[in-house]
């Protein structure tokens, strides 16, 4: 089993952050990004969007997604549950998940308009549709808002793959590129510092 990965990057850190808090150790292979790694001929042969994370199971096959990554974990590791106890709970769990996903995407898109970073992707950035997409960020932002209430992390007493997923999206914005981000929502900020202190949050 092997894991590639870019410790910076926002979807490749959920699983890095996972890993720690569950305390699993697996064989890792940073991509050299600067370097244009992930887009190499044998990179692409593992896996063909030329992103990370991917991991090589046991079996010689590679899984491309990071929340896949993490739910596989969890089956062949099911002690200690990052999901939750009872359906009811792996339930609620899932749900903000899917919700730090969809705000990932809409987060990537607001970068791309947001900074120079990635003229690849926008060779162009626009303040304009900068200012738009940040208003379907506060969408997803006020409703975790909401979510969160006195909670210690997104759902709950105990940090969760919710947390994995959004916890990084926040560092990308606010470490790599010094973008206020969530900065409007109290409780999600407190939430921010307070899981930033944890060990599994170092780059």
């Amino acid at each position: 089993m092997l894991l590639y990965q870019f410790r910076m990057g926002t979807n490749p850190r959920r699983v890095i952050i996972y890993l720690s808090e569950k305390g699993l150790e697996i064989p890792r292979y940073e991509l050299d990004y600067a370097r244009m790694e992930h887009r190499s001929e044998w990179y692409r042969t593992i896996n063909r969007a030329g992103r990370a994370p991917t991991l090589v199971t046991d079996e010689g096959v590679s899984i491309t997604d990071s929340a896949a990554i993490v739910e596989y974990f969890e089956e062949i590791y099911p002690e200690r549950s990052m999901i939750g106890s009872d359906p009811l709970k792996r339930a609620k769990v899932r749900s903000l998940e899917r919700l730090g996903t969809d705000l990932v995407v809409r987060a990537q898109l607001w970068f791309w308009n947001t900074t120079t970073a990635f003229p690849a992707k926008e060779a162009e950035p626009s303040s304009e549709t900068s200012t738009k997409l940040y208003h379907y960020v506060g969408e997803i932002l006020e409703v975790l808002e909401n979510a969160i209430g006195s909670n210690q992390f997104l759902a709950g007493d105990t940090p969760t793959i919710a947390d994995f997923t959004v916890f990084p999206v926040f560092q990308t914005a606010r470490e790599r590129f010094n973008l206020s981000f969530g900065d409007e929502f109290p409780l999600l900020d407190a939430w921010y510092q307070n899981f930033r202190r944890r060990p599994s949050a170092d780059y």
